[in-house]
């Protein structure tokens, strides 16, 4: 299948697109019971038959009533525009804007019309343990693991992602690229769309913290994604007292700040980078355990031990080990 032709079966028309439509409601294809529950869930089992990413366009000509699911969704506005909802916090979307939802989110759409094509792709929790994503992580910044807790830890990041990659030459090529792989079904089209999503996931980093150190277009509060930057390159050292006198709060107001926009605190946000940093360390050097806690910044081994294996239920030994 080429671009033309994945256009050209994303503007035709579907038998449930035929009868919305016509019909002017929305047919409730999964049969979900609002009758029962006001705000139902999609069972994940509708989708993930032949692997753990599933792609759909959404259909068009009703609005989706509110819903949650297991699973974690991201909708790509191919074409046109679309209002949706999360947790009842309204989202325009553009042509080129993707919004990363988190799992068991509240989530409605408006009616969308012609011109607007919106793709959602669902992602299985089992593939976010997968050593695709788990390697990026390990290799991106700070920004990378919020992306990861955006769609793996709820209430992080407000549970959603915006990103506007309207300009961005990479991102929208893999999604499309994507795409087709999943239409075409051609063989070898899970493992394909896999790799496509580790570069997704790549080039989302590489947004994220342009916009970090440029300031704009930042669809969190430009001020926190630089003390997410700081706290990425000073982990060594960063204290909340330096982070206050570098960026002008008071240490107490900063502290509240963090936690409230960020969905964790500031000694959370240090942990997180200082331990993602060590199982770098502990796959690719031969530092031992307490080197290591020096080397990230921990002036107490027995303490990095101690939150080490808290976080990963098992030794830095045993990490090493693969045990």
């Amino acid at each position: 299948m080429e671009l033309l032709t994945l256009d050209e079966q994303l503007c035709s028309h579907t038998e449930i697109e035929r009868m919305q439509l016509a019909d002017k409601q929305n047919i409730n294809e999964l049969n979900l019971p609002y009758a029962l529950q006001r705000v139902p869930k999609i069972p994940k089992e509708a989708f993930f038959l032949d692997g753990n990413i599933f792609i759909n366009k959404q259909q068009r000509f009703s609005p989706i009533p509110a819903h949650t699911h297991d699973f974690v969704e991201i909708n790509y506005m191919y074409s046109g525009s679309c209002t949706q909802y999360v947790n009842d916090e309204k989202i325009e979307l553009q042509k080129g804007h993707i919004v990363v939802m988190d799992k068991d989110v509240v989530h409605r759409v408006d009616e969308i019309g012609e011109d607007d094509i919106l793709i959602n792709i669902l992602v299985h929790e089992n593939f976010l343990s997968t050593d695709i994503l788990f390697e990026a992580v390990q290799v991106h910044s700070i920004f990378s693991e919020f992306l990861v807790n955006a769609i793996r830890e709820k209430s992080a990041y407000r549970n959603f992602l915006l990103i506007d990659a309207s300009e961005n030459t990479t991102i929208l090529p893999v999604l499309r690229g994507m795409m087709v792989e999943h239409f075409s079904r051609k063989p070898f089209r899970e493992e394909i769309i896999k790799n496509y999503f580790s570069i997704f996931s790549y080039e989302i980093s590489r947004e994220l913290e342009k916009w970090a150190l440029e300031g704009t277009r930042n669809p969190a509060k430009p001020k926190l994604m630089e003390i997410v930057h700081y706290i990425d390159r000073h982990y060594r050292d960063a204290t909340l007292e330096s982070l206050a006198e570098t960026f002008q709060y008071n240490k107490n107001y900063l502290s509240l700040k963090i936690r409230k926009e960020l969905g964790k605190g500031f000694l959370e946000l240090l942990n997180d980078k200082r331990l993602s940093v060590a199982r770098k360390l502990l796959r690719e050097s031969d530092l031992n355990t307490a080197e290591i806690a020096y080397e990230i910044g921990y002036s107490d081994p027995s303490y990095f031990y101690k939150l080490f294996k808290q976080r990963y239920k098992k030794t830095p030994f045993k990490y090493r080990n693969k045990e």
